[in-house]
C-alpha cells in the first residue's frame, strides 16, 4: 500500500498534513535546486521508481530492528503508524517524524526507532544522489505476528 508523502513547506516551517496542498513557493532544503522536495507524489518517471526502491530499501533494513515493545504486547495494543524521512540532498537521512499516529505512543517510539535505523544502513539509489528528498513508510503493529 504506497502511503502519500508531501511536499516541504518553507524553511522553518512544520511539515504539511499529509493531504494538504504544498506550498506555492516552498525554499526547500539547503542544496536542493528545485526548492522542492522530491517525494512520491510530486515524482515523475524515473524518479518515482526510485523513491520506490528506496522505501523498499528501507523497510527491508527497518524490520531487523523492529522490537514490539512489552507495555504495548501486555496491554494488547495494536496500530499503524506511517514514519516519514526526509534525506538531504548530502544523502543523509534526517531523524524520521510521525505523520500519523497509532495512537499508542510506545509504538510510535518504537516505529520511529526501527525506521531511524533501516534509514542509516538502506542503499541509496545512484539517481537520487545531490537530492532531497522525503519518503513515508507504514509500520504495523499486530500481536498474532509476534
Amino acid at each position: 500500500m504506497p502511503a502519500e508523502s508531501v511536499a516541504k513547506p518553507a524553511t522553518g516551517s512544520a511539515p504539511a498534513p499529509a493531504g494538504a496542498p504544498p506550498s506555492s513557493a516552498p525554499a526547500g532544503p539547503a542544496g536542493s535546486t528545485s526548492g522542492v522536495l522530491l517525494t512520491e507524489t510530486n515524482a515523475i518517471g524515473e524518479a518515482v521508481d526510485s523513491l520506490r526502491v528506496y522505501r523498499i530499501a528501507v523497510a527491508t533494513q527497518a524490520r531487523r530492528f523492529k522490537r514490539y515493545p512489552a507495555q504495548a504486547m501486555a496491554s494488547g495494543w495494536e496500530g499503524s503508524a506511517e514514519i516519514r524521512v526526509e534525506v538531504g540532498s548530502d544523502g543523509r537521512p534526517r531523524a524520521a517524524t510521525v505523520v500519523r499516529s497509532s495512537g499508542h505512543e510506545p509504538l510510535d517510539r518504537a516505529a520511529l526507532a526501527m525506521i531511524d535505523a533501516g534509514a542509516l544502513r538502506a542503499r541509496l539509489p545512484d539517481t537520487l544522489r545531490g537530492k532531497a528528498f522525503a519518503v513515508v513508510l507504514p509500520v504495523f503493529f499486530n500481536l498474532d505476528d509476534e
